[in-house]
């Protein structure tokens, strides 16, 4: 007997769904383990049997018991026994909601027409695979036992996902120059800038390097962006060492010291895995306030991305209640 059972908003697992970043290598193994082989179905239950439909679209035994091995895998349960039936239940929905989510997913690209082109998929993969020679590439997909053929399908799916999400609800996400300006009004404290200080730097290899063109530099150190050219190793070193203003919370904590120099000052060698260092202060800022110019980037980012949030839920909220998902609870439960 079939017996439809709606699932409950706490069932979605979001997070996947709303990181917008730009996919790379690094959830290599996630997709990996969403596309491992077909798990071993226990006798008695047919592997096409239908557990589910939203919407009608069927999702299968064989889905469910993929979905249930990966769960196990990363909970590291081993045996059939080693859960009580409450438990036991508990993970085959927690396998379920991504195979109900994915299909309603499916559901609403094609609805609105959103598909994956070429160019779209050949930049997501190159960006996925970057940093990654083809050997270690095949290597890693041969360890888990999958082709490349199905890790870009999986790849090419959650590519769709991001832009279906962002068609669907970040694109109608708008911050106004009024709610900018209240949240500042309204968190003024949050916005200040920390004791600013510009800085020339050098950097070598080595302490005696670094002791020789401190003599070198005398007192004043007038010539000191002269010699940050010739001899410093540091990306800024081509500039004449120039570091820009930095507040003490930006930098390495063995760098303290040079911000309790007067302008003008030369720093005593300051030692780090990366090298030798010497400082010399050029210029100092007071703690302040931020102006509403200079938060405004903060203010809209972080509004921006509560609104998407908000928007998500409740947009997810609304597909989950308009479909229709049963469940089979008489096949679920056959399922070890």
């Amino acid at each position: 007997m079939r017996s439809s059972r709606h699932l409950s908003k706490n069932c979605w697992p979001l997070a996947v769904l709303r990181d917008r970043a730009v996919l790379t290598l690094g959830v290599l193994a996630g997709l990996l383990a969403a596309c491992s082989g077909p798990a071993n179905t226990p006798r008695g239950v047919d592997p096409q049997a239908v557990v589910a439909r939203v919407n009608d679209q069927p999702i299968h035994v064989a889905d469910l018991e993929k979905e249930i091995e990966i769960l196990k895998r990363k909970f590291r349960v081993e045996g059939a026994g080693a859960l009580d039936e409450a438990k036991r239940l508990w993970l085959k929905m927690e396998a379920l909601n991504p195979l109900i989510q994915n299909v309603l997913f499916q559901q609403e690209a094609k609805k609105n027409q959103i598909a994956v082109d070429r160019e779209e998929f050949l930049q997501a993969l190159a960006e996925a695979k970057a940093g990654y020679d083809e050997e270690a590439f095949r290597q890693a997909l041969e360890s888990e036992g999958i082709s490349l053929q199905d890790w870009q399908n999986k790849l090419k799916f959650n590519v769709l996902i991001k832009k279906l999400i962002n068609q669907m609800v970040d694109s109608k996400v708008v911050v106004d120059e009024k709610e900018l300006k209240q949240y500042f009004e309204a968190h003024a404290d949050e916005f200040q800038k920390g004791e600013q200080v510009r800085a020339l730097h050098i950097m070598v290899e080595t302490e005696e390097e670094a002791l020789n063109i401190k003599k070198k530099l005398g007192r004043k150190g007038r010539n000191f962006e002269e010699l940050a050219k010739k001899h410093s190793i540091s990306p800024e070193g081509p500039g004449g060492g120039d570091m820009g203003f930095m507040e003490a919370r930006n930098v390495p904590v063995e760098f303290d010291a040079f911000f309790k120099l007067s302008v003008g000052q030369i720093s005593n060698v300051i030692k780090t895995p990366y090298g030798s260092h010497i400082f010399k202060v050029v210029e100092k800022r007071k703690a302040r306030k931020m102006t509403f110019e200079e938060s405004k980037k903060i203010i809209e980012d972080k509004l921006t991305a509560d609104h998407r949030d908000e928007a998500f839920q409740e947009w997810i909220s609304t597909l989950k209640n308009n479909a229709r998902i049963e469940i089979d609870e008489s096949i679920l439960a056959k399922i070890a």
